[in-house]
């Protein structure tokens, strides 16, 4: 029997180990890195209006279900109200189903428009314009139009947000139901979101 090749062989098999080893590791923390980058530029990508269409996306199946949970959800205008214009600056939160898909600011004008101030990137846009008028008392529809724009400055298409928020809580908040309908470059119409839209008024006190 020849040692030297058994220890030569040995030596062989340890460091085709050590190799194989250290690819592993490789790949493992290749693995990690992506998964992480990828839960970023999700998390990244939910929160803006102009690029609702990728949270949407994900929870276009529960359209049915978040209507009927709208229509059950929001108040009713029999409310005892003390405030009952929805002038003034309130905090909303966006939800389609269970998943808040965006927060903003907003400013409802006592002259009839809006300025919805969005939490995302400001480079996708985060200052869109709406038109409002008082449908019944304390029921308001809001028409509110957005240029949509990915963060390089591609133009992604047109956004259409309408709103039907009632007051509640003697006019400190309001429910009711929202719709997105997504439009493309050419304004050809994508898919519509319906969702519930919550608001709490902001007061200096």
């Amino acid at each position: 029997m020849n040692w030297r090749k058994i220890a030569d062989k040995k030596r062989s098999i340890r460091i085709l180990r050590t190799i194989h080893n250290s690819a592993g590791v490789r790949v493992a923390a290749l693995s990690v890195l992506v998964v992480a980058f990828s839960a970023t530029a999700m998390a990244s990508r939910g929160d803006s209006l102009s690029a609702m269409s990728a949270a949407a996306a994900s929870v276009r199946s529960q359209s049915q279900v978040s209507r009927l949970s709208v229509q059950n959800g929001s108040a009713t205008a029999s409310d005892n109200a003390v405030n009952t214009s929805i002038v003034g600056l309130w905090h909303i939160r966006f939800q389609v189903g269970d998943q808040t898909i965006q927060e903003a600011f907003q400013i409802w004008n006592a002259g009839g428009t809006e300025v919805h101030n969005p939490n995302v990137d400001p480079r996708s846009g985060n200052i869109c314009l709406g038109v409002w008028k008082e449908a019944a008392p304390r029921i308001f529809k809001l028409t509110h139009l957005v240029w949509s724009y990915d963060v390089s400055g591609n133009f992604l298409g047109t956004i259409n947000l309408s709103e039907t928020p009632v007051l509640g809580d003697k006019g400190n908040t309001h429910s009711g139901s929202f719709t997105l309908d997504f439009y493309d470059p050419a304004g050809n119409f994508m898919f519509e979101v319906p969702g519930n839209a919550i608001g709490e008024r902001i007061s200096v006190n």
